[in-house]
Formats: structure tokens, C-alpha cells, sequence
């Protein structure tokens, strides 16, 4: 698994299990990193999204919830909004990362982390997203 994957499924669970505790992000990142054993390089770039997310998650929101077709964001489920959110916040904030690497990228972990048709899902959102965010 490479680094960057690896940062991205601690940013998942981080966000995830602060959204089910309340803990606070700061605690559940300390906590997954301590549980998972990760290298400073793998830490750094989960702080980097994980930090892009929270200063920008009302903008996120609301460009996944205008990308939402007959579908309401609250019914999206949390796991498949955080997915969105951190590959939202990569194409936005990490311009060094590809968008078809960051697009697979969330796929994959939508494949590994939620239900069968999350890939999908994430997949038609993302594409739709990154068209207008990254003209490249």
C-alpha cells in the first residue's frame, strides 16, 4: 500500500470515528496513527488533508451536495461523504497529485470501506467535481 493511500484511510477512519464520538479530529487522527504505525511522511500528508477538510467542509459540502442528483447530502452515507470530502480537498489543495490518481484513489477505498456500489457513486460525483475544479 503506497503512502499516500495510506494517509488517506487514516484521514477516512480519523473523520469517521469523530463523527460517531465526538472526540474531536485531533484525537481520532493521534489515535488511528498510533493504532495503524505510520511513517512521518504518511502522518504529514494526513494532516494536510485532514486540516484542508476541516477549514474548508462547508465548501466541500455544499459543491458534493449541488453535484447530487435527486439525492439529498444527509442521506449520503458518512463513510462515502468523507471518501468525497478528502478527494475533494486533494484536487483543490494538492495540485502536485494527478486527478485521475486522486479519482482511483477514492474509488479503491469506496470499493474497500463501504457498500457495493460506492465506487460508482464516488466516481460519477468526483468526475463531475473535478472537471470544474481542475481545468487541466
Amino acid at each position: 500500500m503506497s503512502r499516500r493511500r495510506k494517509s488517506r484511510e487514516i484521514v477516512l477512519q480519523s473523520l469517521y470515528a469523530d463523527n460517531i464520538s465526538g472526540t474531536g479530529w485531533k484525537e481520532t487522527l493521534k489515535n488511528t496513527v498510533e493504532r495503524r504505525g505510520s511513517t512521518d511522511e504518511t502522518v504529514e500528508y494526513a494532516e494536510r488533508v485532514i486540516s484542508n477538510i476541516i477549514e474548508s467542509r462547508e465548501e466541500l459540502d455544499r459543491m458534493i451536495k449541488e453535484s447530487l442528483e435527486n439525492w439529498k447530502l444527509e442521506r449520503v452515507a458518512v463513510v462515502d461523504r468523507i471518501i468525497l470530502q478528502i478527494a475533494l480537498a486533494e484536487l483543490i489543495y494538492c495540485p502536485e497529485v494527478p486527478t485521475g490518481v486522486i479519482i482511483n484513489e477514492a474509488i479503491e477505498i469506496a470499493h474497500k470501506f463501504s457498500s457495493g456500489k460506492a465506487g460508482s457513486f464516488v466516481n460519477g460525483i468526483l468526475d463531475k467535481l473535478a472537471k470544474e475544479i481542475r481545468k487541466d
